[in-house]
């Protein structure tokens, strides 16, 4: 018997039962039979259960496909681990014998996962060699590694990565001087429309410039050379990044962030100019985190570098405690006033003119624009070929505004 037919069987039974059971005198023998039909209906459902679970598991097993068997010699990244260590080696084979396997490396190997530690910049704040070779002919099996802090910038503002990088409209509304107003009856209502206005995100092209490296060093280095140009890139990049986000390009496509929250006029509701001259002081500050709009308070951090946070060590309120309290759990000196501190390599240092400190929602007021894929490295195999070398250069587009509706997310510190 088919599921339909005892599904309809079922319903029979139900419908007999039924009437036996409503009729306007109903005897022992009609409830003894509506009795039974309801134990076969108890039965029949059962059967229909089991067999519906049955049908179900028939549907899987024959809906199932079995995965293809992969070609003999490919490479298999079914899982992280593999695809990690394919891409690790086409990389390699890319930097080394400029061999790109299409099955692995995407856009002629785009450098992604990059930490934000050490962050980029090519020309803007110069080069690993300026023309020069990456590695000099006489090398160390280990290759000593300048290091240059630019802080964690770009790992507060709002980053918003886009597939193309045509020009992008970003359109701001402040409501914020609107609000509920009692009137008297037959009173007419005034408008009350909200401020609408909006900025154009533009990009640039952006470069680390080439680096050469002779074939011979290629085959004979005795580091892991690839992963040194690609973390190289990578650190050369992200600082000219966040260089840019800092002081802005020529084209304007990236904007300056030190262009939020300056105002001429100490303690305005927009930021601070510093009392006296070339100094800051404990006021300044506070002042400062006054500016901020409430609003803005529960993600706000300062931002300076650390030139300008020795300074502020040295400084103390009129009872002689210090503005910086030490938090040795967490990092000494990571607070103040109670807010993360960001350090910014890039920011200049306390002087007449400068904006030594910002504070605020730098999510809320800052929106860099990377464009899809992000950094990718080339391989020059022609242009210095007959010198027996390939160059290296890593390219990428980007953009970066201010996003302030009106009610200044980032608030600066000017010294006056």
């Amino acid at each position: 018997m088919t599921i339909k037919e005892m599904k309809d069987k079922r319903n029979q039974l139900l419908t007999q039962a039924q009437a036996l059971v409503r009729k306007a005198e109903v005897t022992a023998e009609d409830r003894q039979s509506a009795d039974r039909m309801l134990a076969e209906v108890d039965t029949i459902e059962a059967d229909i259960t089991r067999e519906e679970r049955l049908a179900k598991f028939d549907a899987e097993q024959h809906s199932s496909v079995t995965p293809p068997r992969p070609i003999p010699g490919s490479e298999v990244t079914d899982t992280p681990e593999k695809r990690t260590a394919a891409e690790k080696r086409a990389f390699s084979n890319y930097v080394k014998y400029g061999v790109v396997d299409s099955t692995v490396m995407r856009s002629a190997a785009p450098l992604s996962g990059t930490e934000l530690r050490d962050l980029g910049v090519g020309s803007v704040a110069g080069s690993i060699t300026g023309g020069y070779q990456l590695v000099p002919q006489a090398f160390y099996p280990v290759l000593e590694d300048a290091q240059k802090a630019w802080g964690g910038l770009l790992n507060i503002v709002n980053t918003r990565e886009t597939d193309n990088g045509a020009p992008m409209k970003i359109a701001f509304t402040n409501d914020t001087a609107n609000m509920v107003t009692v009137i008297g009856e037959d009173t007419g209502v005034s408008e009350s429309d909200p401020s609408i206005s909006g900025v154009l995100s533009s990009t640039d092209f952006l470069t680390t410039g080439a680096v050469k490296v002779s074939l011979a060093e290629l085959q004979d280095s005795a580091f892991d050379i690839d992963a040194f140009i690609r973390d190289s890139f990578g650190k050369r990049w992200f600082r000219g990044v966040n260089y840019l986000v800092t002081n802005g390009s020529s084209s304007g496509n990236v904007q300056s962030i030190l262009g939020a929250g300056i105002v001429a006029s100490p303690y305005s509701s927009a930021g601070v100019q510093s009392a006296t001259t070339a100094t800051v002081a404990y006021g300044d500050i506070a002042g400062l985190y006054a500016a901020l709009d409430p609003a803005y308070e529960d993600n706000a951090s300062f931002v300076f570098n650390s030139n300008t946070r020795g300074y502020l060590l040295k400084i103390t309120d009129s009872l002689g405690r210090p503005l910086f309290i030490p938090a040795p759990n967490a990092g000494a000196f990571d607070m103040l006033l109670g807010k993360k501190v960001v350090l910014n390599q890039a920011m200049p240092n306390v002087g007449s003119g400068n904006v030594a400190v910002q504070y605020g929602d730098f999510k809320a007021g800052y929106m860099y624009r990377p464009v899809k894929p992000g950094l990718a490295i080339f391989r020059l195999n022609e242009l210095y070929m007959a010198s027996g070398m390939v160059g290296f250069i890593g390219y990428a587009r980007a953009g970066g505004v201010i996003m302030d509706a009106g009610t200044h997310p980032i608030v600066a510190l000017t010294v006056k």
